[in-house]
């Protein structure tokens, strides 16, 4: 199964980082007098870009200011929270790419989160070596759930999409594997588990199983 890829997607799925997206989204809305509890939050925000996020947040509290402004004060929050206390990996992610290394797999990061963020979660963990290209929401005109993150890292691998197959954690991420060609298995977390997960072509319950289940498909 060597010719084939494994393409991974970031928050949720390869670091623990949702409940840090969470925290810093309740900081930044409570300084405007805004509770956000963690139910509204996986409800309706978990998966989503930043800039998105912003744009909904803006309209359904009618706050007065620019979406591209909201989404930099909780950007910036994020990157001094993370750069303090990197999220944790999530559970068997080195065991993973550990092993398909060894197997010579081609590998890559498509994710909805900026360049500057995923980079200092991947200098922070030492995965620098796993991966043979990275593309990030600053790199594509449209983030998840279009497909141009997961098309571009197809087209730094060298790999036509249909050779590939994508860890994800959301609908939105499922959504964009799915629209570029991929075949994608979902790995929900305490986040994501209520999400309509269906579109993926089938589900496990960590990276480590959905490897194997890559395994078994192209052996």
């Amino acid at each position: 199964m060597d010719d084939i890829a494994l393409i991974f997607d970031h928050d949720g799925t390869l670091v623990d980082s949702e409940q840090l997206h969470f925290q810093c989204w309740r900081t930044i809305m409570s300084q405007y007098g805004i509770t956000i509890t963690e139910a509204e939050y996986i409800r309706d925000h978990n998966g989503i870009p930043t800039l998105q996020n912003a744009e909904v947040f803006i309209k359904a509290y009618s706050l007065a200011m620019s979406p591209q402004d909201l989404c930099e004060q909780k950007q910036a929050l994020f990157a001094a929270q993370s750069l303090n206390t990197p999220s944790p990996l999530m559970a068997t992610v080195m065991k993973t790419l550990e092993t398909a290394q060894k197997q010579n797999h081609k590998m890559a990061i498509a994710t909805g989160a900026g360049k500057d963020d995923v980079q200092r979660s991947i200098a922070a963990h030492g995965l620098s070596s796993y991966f043979d290209a990275v593309a990030t929401r600053s790199d594509v005109k449209l983030g998840k759930p279009a497909p141009d993150v997961y098309l571009l890292a197809c087209e730094q691998l060298g790999v036509n999409p249909n050779n590939a197959f994508a860890f994800e954690d959301t609908a939105a991420g499922i959504s964009s594997a799915k629209a570029a060609g991929l075949f994608c298995i979902a790995i929900p977390n305490d986040y994501s588990a209520q999400q309509n997960l269906n579109e993926a072509d089938a589900r496990c319950a960590n990276l480590w199983e959905a490897f194997k289940l890559v395994a078994h498909r192209k052996s």
